[in-house]
């Protein structure tokens, strides 16, 4: 019964724990399209006289020089890339062959506590436990809440002396010896419990690798799930916002960032740069990074060298200061905020942290292009970005000390949720007010709704902000994210679950491949170019409904909106 009890107590915390990973995972997505959620004010409404005019005349062959030369590279044609879910122990996403890389941060435990109330555990330089204190020990979690892995024997490596267990049966070592381990998995949601029990101070427990049956001899060297590489190998594009742990990060300098030595590559410092770029040029896709918003030049600089010196000389790497700076939900608007308001960018805060994320974005563009030298040209992308549901910021940080002229192009995030018929601001199926009246709609009728919100809502938001981007400002318009926005947390408590199974059963009727193609279509015939869809591999949840596939290893067949995507990239191939 005892240990019945503390299986129990790791769910509730882990449940707890679940909710608050999604909300920031997936946080870009909460609240990227409904102004009814963002009150501020605009600013440009009463203090247009402080705003510097933005026409373009004279200048504009020159930010034809820049923008433009990258739109004329390209035809007609949209093309479509992916933003990448986050590395959590709780992602149905299969990146790495050893699970450990997606494992929890150590948690402390001790004998008569609750779960993690284990004390401060003493850590190596690296991150490894490097002594435990009597009745202590710690422990970590990988593949929970998801029976979507691969089940057989996996082999656990690891250097330095102690004592390794598991604390459920769902992982059963069948065979050991020193610094080796045969351990039988069998995954069913609870996930695998690791804990160290003992480990020697002078020869400390580190290096732990459990590797996916079948990849003992190769994890070195190809360090991704081939399944993995497969789902993604048709994508243009690869937005490393979420593997690079972006919002609110507290990133400041080069030795602030996880390495392929971090015992964990799930932790708040993101995935490492050398992983990030290893993907890219497995792949042979184009890398979209996004630099943390509290980093220093010598970071960014560092991580533009390290760019410069991997990533394959074909590839070429669109950069984007933070995500969303705009989005008063994260740690970074808070940030620019604060710097602009020093800088005494503009007397509104708001104004203020656009004009500072515009400023910023410029410099950290310089910073790698005198890095680069003279292939800044052809291997580099700059990306300025800005609120889809408010084209004003587009305006604002374009426009800013002529910054569209340092940029290659601008990106929104044109997601849509369907129509808005009593004109509020929410599209009526994201509506907590019409929530009985969501509740009596089928699945194929929510999605009905979705591609009527396409046409009234999502295609005139795109249309204001390609006027802005290109043909003012003449620079190509970008999605640094898009797909569908259908989230139930904003429901009554008692009827949230219902409203999430309704937008779960919609995401995965047939008719959202449809969906897609009206969708991307869209996109494309009002001149929008490269489209990153949100995100990868993703569950439902009342969060949002967010992934193109649920499970690495769903059929495509029955993932609709992945099916839409693969349809549009063949067509337009």
């Amino acid at each position: 019964m005892t240990h019945l009890n503390r299986r129990i107590g790791h769910c509730i915390v882990i449940g707890a724990l679940f909710l608050v990973g999604i909300a920031i995972a997936y946080g870009s997505g909460l609240l990227s399209h409904s102004t009814a959620l963002f009150d501020k004010p605009d600013p440009s409404v009463s203090q247009v006289s402080q705003s510097r005019s933005v026409s373009i005349t004279a200048d504009q062959e020159t930010a034809q020089n820049s923008g433009m030369r990258l739109a004329k590279s390209q035809t007609n044609r949209a093309t479509i890339g992916v933003n990448l879910t986050g590395i959590a122990d709780w992602s149905t996403q299969w990146p790495f062959v050893d699970v450990f890389k997606t494992s929890r941060p150590w948690i402390a435990q001790r004998e008569g506590t609750e779960f993690g109330q284990g004390g401060t555990l003493k850590l190596t330089p690296e991150g490894w436990i490097a002594a435990l204190e009597p009745g202590q020990w710690a422990e970590t979690v990988m593949m929970i809440d998801s029976p979507h892995y691969p089940a057989g024997l996996y082999t656990l490596l690891y250097e330095g002396d102690g004592k390794i267990t598991f604390a459920f049966d769902n992982a059963k070592i069948v065979q050991q010896s020193p610094g080796r381990m045969r351990v039988q998995v069998k995954p069913d949601g609870a996930g695998i419990f690791l804990q160290i029990k003992e480990t020697n101070p002078q020869n400390p427990i580190r290096n732990i690798r459990f590797i996916m049956p079948g990849f003992e001899k190769t994890y070195q060297s190809q360090p991704f799930h081939p399944l993995f590489l497969e789902r993604l190998a048709k994508f243009k594009a690869l937005r490393f916002m979420d593997w690079g742990a972006t919002n609110n990060s507290e990133v400041r300098e080069w030795a602030d960032r996880n390495t392929p030595n971090s015992p964990t590559q799930a932790s708040e410092k993101g995935v490492a740069l050398e992983y990030l770029i290893q993907l890219a040029n497995t792949l042979k896709i184009d890398p979209w990074f996004t630099i943390p918003a509290k980093a220093s030049d010598d970071f960014v600089r560092q991580f533009a060298q390290m760019v410069r010196d991997r990533l394959h000389p074909s590839l070429r790497a669109y950069i984007e200061y933070s995500n969303e700076t705009w989005n008063t939900m994260f740690s970074q608007f808070k940030y620019v905020s604060e710097q602009g308001m020093a800088r005494k960018l503009d007397e509104n805060d708001y104004t203020a942290a656009l004009r500072y994320s515009s400023e910023r974005s410029v410099e950290i563009f310089k910073i790698f292009a005198q890095v680069f030298g003279a292939q800044s040209k052809t291997r580099l992308v700059r990306v300025l970005a800005g609120q889809a549901a408010n084209p004003w910021t587009a305006e604002q940080i374009l426009g800013w000390k002529d910054a569209y002229k340092q940029a290659d192009a601008y990106a929104i995030a044109p997601y849509f949720d369907g129509d808005d018929q009593d004109k509020n601001g929410d599209s009526d199926l994201n509506d907590p007010k019409n929530v009985d009246k969501t509740l009596k709609l089928t699945p194929e009728q929510v999605v009905d709704n979705l591609m009527a919100g396409i046409v009234s809502g999502t295609k005139p938001m795109i249309d204001k902000n390609y006027k802005i981007a290109t043909e003012q400002f003449g620079l190509p318009l970008f999605a640094y994210e898009g797909g569908p926005h259908l989230t139930s947390h904003q429901f009554p408590d008692e009827k949230e679950p219902q409203v999430t199974q309704l937008f779960a059963a919609a995401n995965r009727h047939p008719k959202m491949r449809e969906v897609y193609r009206i969708y991307l279509n869209t996109w494309q015939s009002s001149g929008g170019k490269l489209f990153n869809q949100f995100v990868d591999v993703a569950r439902t949840s009342k969060w949002g409904n967010w992934g193109a596939l649920e499970y690495q290893n769903q059929d495509p067949q029955a993932a609709p909106k992945y099916q839409g995507l693969m349809d549009f990239i063949q067509a337009n191939s």
